[in-house]
């Protein structure tokens, strides 16, 4: 008889936790759900490579929100929009800027926000319907890019046919030259 009792009481206690754990889940999901968020949109001029639904937005390193959609903008496909959920907490100045970065060479890609004088007014929108746009600036990958486009353009034009011809001509003359001085 005494067995089945420790039995019954473990078998309660454990019934007990569980649905402890369960209502504690229930209310810890609830809390962090109650939490205020604004709503932005990011539009980027470059490729968004490594940025997914539900990334992380950073501010100064800190994550701050979430992205809550990628898109190609409708009017121009270069573009590339992106709507984010930051908590409403987050001080998003007029003068915030954002731009795609990466933890290290493998890591994930996430948008980091910069920026944000003190003096200067808070991003809003008065209007419910608009959704308050950050500006963006050039991730250092497509600074990058860009200088690596920059020197092949500039390569192109010092081995360009006329010049290859060019320098052909003047080492043939030096070498004729050589040559000639050497024998006399």
């Amino acid at each position: 008889m005494e067995t089945k009792a420790n039995y019954v009481l473990i078998g309660a206690f454990t019934l007990a936790i569980s649905i402890f754990g369960l209502l504690f889940a229930l209310w810890a999901a609830n809390w962090s759900s109650e939490r205020e968020w604004n709503n932005y949109r990011i539009v980027f001029n470059e490729a968004v490579t490594g940025l997914f639904d539900g990334g992380s937005v950073r501010y100064n390193g800190i994550t701050v929100g979430t992205i809550q959609a990628l898109r190609l903008a409708p009017n121009d496909p270069r573009k590339v929009i992106a709507d984010v959920r930051i908590n409403a907490e987050t001080p998003i100045k007029v003068d915030t800027h954002a731009k795609i970065s990466q933890d290290g060479l493998t890591g994930p890609t996430f948008i980091q926000l910069s920026g944000g004088s003190p003096n200067a007014p808070l991003l809003r929108s008065d209007d419910k319907d608009v959704i308050p746009v950050i500006a963006t600036e050039p991730s250092a990958l497509q600074n990058i890019a860009d200088t690596a486009n920059k020197l092949v353009t500039r390569l192109d034009k010092v081995l360009s046919e006329e010049n290859v011809r060019r320098i052909s001509a003047s080492l043939d003359d030096d070498i004729a030259e050589h040559l000639y001085t050497r024998g006399q």
